[in-house]
């Protein structure tokens, strides 16, 4: 429930025990079966709609057509792609990746600046120290990823921030966005969720919120969705000072 992968547990003792600790073991045998085929088969429908994507984009480059038609043409393709990376990452498994002590201020910084390149507006509120056991790949993964739902749903500027307190240290990404009705947020951390009746004709296939989501279950992080004083919404990561085992 939390997100883990604990290991089997020991199939001995009463019979009535050892009858419950085999049907867990089952249970956790299937979930994991699914969870694995459920990744093999996004990453593989993914990999192969890249291929025709290419052709499109190529053939598309060759035809005589007027400039309006042309950027048209290349946002429906540029939005395909949004959605295959999502599905690919959403596909990968964080859990692979070490553990190790990582400077957030450093990964926070990278982010921004990956957003700048995209036009946003971004200012960052960093702690003088700031390091975590994490996987950095995954959290910058995170950060990506609420970069992105921030630029795509509220546009900038978007604020990030890193708080650290005497159990948590908290990473926010802050917008000026139409907000998120509290009624909704947990059900917006969920696979394929997307709030349509403030955030549609948006691309993206709703998955962005779950991998955040995911990626902080995987730190023992809380991850949560608030109103904005002022307008907006704040997405907030509250890591652990002391990582879980």
């Amino acid at each position: 429930g939390a997100g883990r992968h604990p290991p089997p547990v020991t199939e001995m003792g009463p019979e009535e025990v050892k009858s419950v600790a085999v049907a867990f073991n089952r249970m956790r045998e299937g979930l994991d079966k699914n969870e694995r085929e459920r990744a093999t088969f996004l990453a593989g429908v993914s990999h192969d709609l890249r291929t025709p994507l290419t052709r499109l984009r190529l053939g598309m480059e060759m035809l005589p057509m007027d400039e309006p038609t042309r950027r048209d043409l290349e946002g429906d393709i540029a939005d395909i792609n949004t959605v295959i990376d999502q599905f690919m990452d959403f596909a990968r498994s964080e859990a692979s990746e070490s553990v190790e002590s990582v400077d957030l201020n450093a990964l926070v910084n990278s982010a921004a600046e990956r957003g700048r390149r995209m036009g946003m507006t971004i200012d960052t509120h960093l702690e003088t120290h700031a390091t975590l056991r994490l996987r950095p790949q995954a959290v910058a993964r995170l950060l990506d990823n609420l970069v992105g739902n921030a630029r795509k749903h509220a546009g900038t500027p978007v604020d990030i921030r890193v708080v650290h307190g005497a159990e948590t240290t908290r990473l926010t990404v802050e917008d000026r966005g139409p907000g998120i009705p509290p009624d909704q947020a947990e059900r917006l951390k969920q696979p394929f969720t997307r709030l349509d009746s403030a955030r549609s004709g948006t691309s993206g296939a709703g998955l962005g919120l779950a991998i955040a989501d995911r990626i902080a279950t995987l730190h023992g992080a809380r991850f949560s969705l608030l109103p904005r004083e002022g307008g907006g919404t704040v997405a907030e990561v509250a890591f652990p000072n002391v990582a879980p085992a």
